[in-house]
């Protein structure tokens, strides 16, 4: 009987052990190069995107920042990385600030906060919705309650998002 490898390391006598594990990894190459380019499907570049609308509110802000704000004005995320605005004002409701004050008998009412606004601007941008969430710009997601510091040309703020529709 043969033995299945010879003394100078060849299968039955006849190729090399490196040999088949060259032909192996070539094999191996050749098979990811057709399943890449012909079974896998190709994936779509273009997305379609939908106007969307959302609220942000800011509480408790002095009159000059109120002042600042335009209808037209381009919203920027201070923290978003993207160069790109993630909304433009489109409305503007002021409000005067009412916060919880509580009274020296323990009892909790809500009180005007002289001086300050709470300010709601409604902000217009392109998005794309996919299960549930709301991305403008692709990558900057869109999320009710979400605390976040918004910056205009003229101002610098904290806003909470609250409210978004199509």
């Amino acid at each position: 009987m043969k033995k299945i490898i010879d003394q100078n390391g060849r299968l039955f006598g006849k190729i090399s052990v490196i040999d088949v594990l060259f032909l192996l990894v070539v094999a191996a190459v050749c098979a990811a190069f057709y399943v890449k380019f012909n079974v896998l499907d190709v994936t779509r570049k273009t997305v379609d995107t939908v106007p969307v609308t959302y609220k942000i509110t800011i509480y408790g802000v002095r009159d000059y920042t109120v002042k600042s704000l335009a209808v037209g004005d381009l919203i920027y995320d201070k923290d978003y990385s993207g160069e790109q605005p993630v909304g433009k004002i489109t409305d503007i409701s002021v409000q005067d600030a009412v916060r919880a004050v509580e009274k020296t008998d323990g009892t909790i009412v809500s009180g005007p906060v002289e001086g300050c606004y709470d300010v709601t601007l409604t902000l217009s941008a392109q998005a794309i919705r996919s299960s549930g969430r709301t991305l403008v710009n692709r990558t900057y997601e869109v999320n009710v309650n979400s605390e976040r510091v918004f910056n205009t040309k003229y101002a610098t703020f904290s806003a909470t998002i609250t409210g978004v529709s199509s």
